[in-house]
């Protein structure tokens, strides 16, 4: 879409807006702690506004001149959940937590209605998910019978996802409250159209709900996701605001990143089937860092878009990240380190390693390396904990030269030296900075990609570490 287009859709919601009714609702915010806590508005389908609260006695009271909308609370280190303000309700926010930021909602109807909705979808992708290791095989082996069988569980799952997203539908249409959340609900946009055009039908249409559904079908594509959802995050104009330091900043725009993935995952998968769909597919398969994303992706794509040679590169980075998926052994592999003794994987049997993808010309590679050696020096000393790391440095002179400069404690190959006992494992790395964290049976418990993944390392060494 071009930006012109998406000005005039923005100027036409800004008129939408403007038509409904001030109801002068209020949210009480309570929060007993020091640290700063900003509230977040979601308008025209971004987080573009975001308020500072003021506590007195451990209360801050913000005014909502046009309900019903959409907020969230904002720290310097993340997001709650979302709650809904109705014309009709008085919404109570308790902080529990800020780090994590955990909150508990009172009064929050549409709410509750559209997290139903929400854990409607997570079921879905989880059902997908336990249908990988028969989805893979059938791929990979193109076994048609086989295929046929897991597109008829999926077909099985789709169908009872889709009749517990109507029966979430219908009651919200019992207590009227259908417009404040359908649109923005995680739900694919064809089934959407369905129940307004049901609703058209039975002679019960809202002009509103028709017009807000009409931009969003315009503006809320994965292109606007990737680029709009965000902003001005992405420009890091809010992290300048917040006046966070180095470590607190860089948190937020992992939370911020992992967030806009997972929803421009979701606006995909909710708009399959349609033209500018596919063109981003396409765009985009070459950055997906996520196996289960990826995954997720293929399985809602039909058997003619399968078949489509553009769509070949998507299909095998899915294979490609197959291999060291979590819940895979990884082989062992040699080589010799820079100093040129000898190592393996299997040296580090009994302890969780962490092998670290790299290489000496990848900027956010070596932005992460003070994070990993915090985590080398917290969690070596147990004798629980090591790092190899494994460069695809192509030229060993500048591998060598980086070493120096990093002065790295752990072990460092090449990843062209190495011998392996599954190349494809090593092939499978298509994105740096990857992480694999490998338990002390040689069993694959973590393969991220992107140095914003770094916070899933770190809670997974925590969780089998200790903090």
């Amino acid at each position: 879409m071009s930006a012109m287009n998406i000005l005039k859709y923005s100027l036409l919601w800004g008129v939408l807006i403007c038509t409904m009714a001030a109801r002068g609702q209020k949210i009480e915010i309570l929060h007993e702690g020091e640290e700063p806590v900003w509230l977040s508005e979601l308008h025209q389908f971004v987080w573009d506004k975001v308020i500072p609260l003021h506590f007195k006695a451990g209360k801050a009271v913000y005014e909502v001149h046009h309900a019903p909308k959409v907020f969230r609370l904002a720290t310097e280190l993340g997001y709650s959940s979302w709650f809904f303000v109705g014309d009709k309700d008085h919404v109570t926010v308790t902080v529990l937590n800020t780090d994590p930021l955990n909150i508990k909602v009172e009064g929050d109807i549409a709410g509750t209605y559209f997290y139903e909705l929400e854990n409607v979808s997570r079921e879905y992708t989880r059902g997908k998910l336990e249908m990988t290791s028969d989805y893979m095989k059938a791929w990979l082996d193109k076994d048609a019978t086989l295929m046929r069988e897991v597109n008829q569980q999926l077909e099985r799952l789709k169908m009872n996802r889709d009749s517990a997203y109507m029966d979430v539908v219908n009651r919200m249409m019992e207590k009227g409250r259908l417009e404040e959340v359908l649109v923005k609900a995680n739900m694919p946009l064809m089934l959407k159209r369905m129940i307004v055009q049901n609703l058209e039908k039975e002679g019960k249409f809202s002009g509103r709900l028709m017009e807000e559904l009409d931009l969003y079908t315009k503006m809320y594509t994965p292109d606007y996701v990737y680029y709009f959802y965000y902003y001005p995050y992405v420009w890091r104009e809010q992290i300048n605001s917040l006046d966070s330091g180095e470590e607190k900043g860089g948190r937020l725009m992992n939370e911020v990143y992992r967030i806009m993935n997972q929803e421009f995952y979701n606006t995909v998968c909710n708009r399959l089937g349609e033209g500018m769909t596919r063109e981003k597919l396409i765009d985009y398969a070459g950055s997906v860092s996520d196996f289960d994303y990826c995954i997720g992706l293929h399985m809602e794509l039909d058997e003619q878009m399968k078949r489509d040679t553009a769509l070949n590169k998507f299909s095998e980075r899915m294979e490609r990240m197959y291999m060291t998926r979590a819940g895979k052994v990884m082989g062992n592999f040699s080589s010799k380190t820079s100093e040129g003794r000898k190592v393996s994987l299997a040296d580090y049997r009994g302890k969780y390693v962490l092998l670290d993808f790299w290489a000496s010309w990848c900027g956010p590679c070596r932005g992460l390396l003070p994070t990993i050696k915090k985590l080398y020096e917290k969690y070596h000393a147990t004798g629980k904990f090591d790092i190899l790391g494994v460069s695809k440095d192509a030229d060993r002179a500048k591998w060598l030269k980086a070493l120096e400069e990093e002065g790295m404690a752990w072990n460092n190959i090449l990843a062209k030296e190495a011998s392996l006992e599954d190349p494809s494992q090593f092939e499978s790395v298509t994105g740096l900075p990857q992480m694999v964290v490998v338990d002390p049976e040689g069993n694959i418990v973590l393969s991220v990609s992107g140095a914003n993944n770094i916070d899933q390392v770190i809670k997974t060494l925590e969780s089998v570490l200790g903090k």
